[in-house]
Order: structure tokens, then sequence, then C-alpha cells
């Protein structure tokens, strides 16, 4: 069985950092990417098992990132970090299901709860589903 793949798409150079190290200690296999077509490149070449998202991306805005996830082939679970307001956290749910949402500045450890269980979901998800007689 592989690692666990998580694509961490973050601008802030130190913020990606810190972010990337925390989910490797806990035993990630990490890609990263500082800008939305980065992210885009990185997402095709080995699409992930989990996409964790900061939306205020250059080159391709995180909502239009969110979209092209969302129709591709492979759909990861999304968690969106940000450090939005309410009015556009709302567009957010208007651009695409997220699997979690996070809201600036919050501590890595909160960030890998939340993506150990969206992928604990997915898993159930799974299996439900193949269980269906």
């Amino acid at each position: 069985m592989h690692p666990t793949t998580v694509l961490l798409i973050e601008d802030e150079p130190g913020l990606l950092e810190i972010l990337a190290l925390h989910l490797r200690v806990a035993g990630y296999q990490v890609e990263t990417a500082q800008d939305g077509l980065e992210a885009w490149r990185c997402f095709e070449a080995t699409p992930p098992d989990v996409v964790v998202l900061d939306l205020g991306l250059p080159t391709i805005s995180g909502f239009r990132l969110l979209e092209l996830i969302r129709d591709s082939v492979v759909s990861p679970p999304v968690i969106v970090i940000t450090c939005l307001d309410f009015e556009e956290a709302e567009e957010v749910a208007n651009h695409g299901v997220v699997d979690g949402f996070m809201t600036k500045p919050f501590e890595p450890k909160a960030l890998i709860h939340q993506v150990e269980y969206v992928l604990a979901r997915r898993r159930l998800a799974s299996r439900a589903a193949n269980e269906v007689p």
C-alpha cells in the first residue's frame, strides 16, 4: 500500500513549509505548490489522496482550481484553508463541495486531524458503496 499523498497548496512560503513539515511528521507524503498553475500541474501528474487548498492563489485562483479538481475524473477530498470572511466562504460552497473548511490562523495539528477525518470518511463511504447488494 502506498503512503497517503497530500497536495498542499499555499502561496505563503512560511506557512507552506510549516504545514508540510507537520504533515510529513504525521506520516503523509506531501507535494507542495505555491500557485494555482503549479498546483494543477502537480494534480494532473500524480492525483493526490487529499488536497489542502488555499483560495487566495496567484495564476489560477483557488476557486477555479476547486472547479477543475471537482470536474476531474479523480476527485479527492478537498480541505479549504482560508482567511476569507463569511460571504466569501459562502462563495466557496457555490463553487463546489468541499470536504473540510478551516479559517486561518489554525494550529497545524488541527489540519492533521481534518486530513485524517476526511480520509476516514472517504474510506467509510467507499466501503459502504462496495457493500450495497
